[in-house]
């Protein structure tokens, strides 16, 4: 096996493994090996065969497609993630389960740095909200076929393994020591056009397009608030940029000592990633190029936040 391959092999190990946790340790128990066998494989004196290989991915949930196109030297690697149709809300735990792993890796580093220029409302914000988070899950699910046609938004029940999947994700990725967001100026626009949308096709009642009004709200004022102090709750910094440009989608790079991927949302609630260093470069540098482009509101714009704010409060109010 090329060193190369091993190299992104024991780092992704190391990536996935709970920071409490030996990896060699781990592996002894995987592969039924003394340590000083598991050594000399970390060390590169002998190689792991592929059987090896192939039972550690299994175990710890690796992609061996995604290691060994983070170790060619041409070419990238993306991570779909996409939904399993035949069970959409388990494969979307996997998903989410995948990036609460990934995010308790870079949680704990002070180096690490999230970076998302977003043309919808982001996921940190509105999946706190129960009607808000369930009528994008319940939207996804009716356009891909998977949901018979609701008529309230209490025939859809998220399963409780989400749930508190979801609310862990959410406290980690706040857990950052440094956020940082560029807000296309529509996103609430188009949010409110979408809840609008599927009102008049009657897939949602009027009760849960007040009960999502409500939330709207709750989001905005909570937004507002953590914009004019430039941190979370908890202190760690959160700038908010507004682009002066629409972008086409939600573009988002993660980064710290060592370690660094990207994520393209597709298809409404995906996201596909990529490890790969040109890939991530590509996209930081995008990113940073449409900051030039906009406007900080958080701890400075005073005007410009007052502004956005009161716009957007408008957009809810057409609901």
């Amino acid at each position: 096996m090329k060193k190369a391959v091993v190299n992104e092999l024991i780092s992704t190990m190391r990536e996935v493994t709970p920071k409490e946790g030996n990896l060699a340790n781990i592996l002894m128990d995987i592969l039924c090996m003394s340590k000083e066998a598991i050594y000399r494989r970390l060390r590169g004196e002998v190689a792991f065969t592929f059987s090896e290989v192939a039972i550690i991915a299994g175990q710890l949930g690796i992609s061996l497609d995604k290691i060994i196109g983070n170790s060619m030297s041409s070419g990238a690697m993306f991570d779909l993630n996409v939904l399993n149709l035949a069970d959409p809300m388990d494969t979307y735990c996997e998903i989410l389960v995948r990036y609460q792993r990934l995010f308790r890796y870079v949680k704990v580093d002070p180096t690490t740095e999230v970076v998302t220029a977003s043309n919808t409302i982001p996921y940190t914000f509105y999946a706190p909200y129960e009607h808000l988070s369930k009528f994008r899950i319940g939207r996804w699910l009716y356009q891909n076929e998977r949901l018979r046609t609701p008529t309230s938004l209490s025939d859809i029940v998220l399963p409780e393994k989400l749930v508190k999947i979801q609310k862990e994700l959410i406290e980690d990725l706040r857990l950052v020591k440094k956020t940082c967001f560029v807000l296309d100026e529509n996103l609430f626009s188009s949010f409110v056009k979408e809840i609008k949308y599927f009102s008049e096709l009657g897939l949602v009642s009027t009760t849960d397009v007040q009960d999502m009004k409500k939330e709207l709200y709750q989001l905005l004022r909570e937004l507002e608030i953590l914009s004019e102090k430039g941190s979370y709750h908890n202190g760690n910094s959160l700038s908010v940029y507004l682009s002066n440009v629409n972008f086409e989608a939600t573009y988002s790079y993660v980064e710290k000592a060592r370690f660094q991927i990207c994520f393209l949302r597709v298809y409404s609630i995906n996201s596909m990633d990529s490890r790969d260093s040109k890939i991530c470069d590509y996209q930081k540098k995008w990113i940073h190029s449409l900051k030039r482009h906009s406007t900080l509101i958080s701890q400075s714009g005073e005007i410009q936040r007052m502004m956005f704010f009161n716009e957007q409060k408008k957009v809810v109010d057409a609901l």
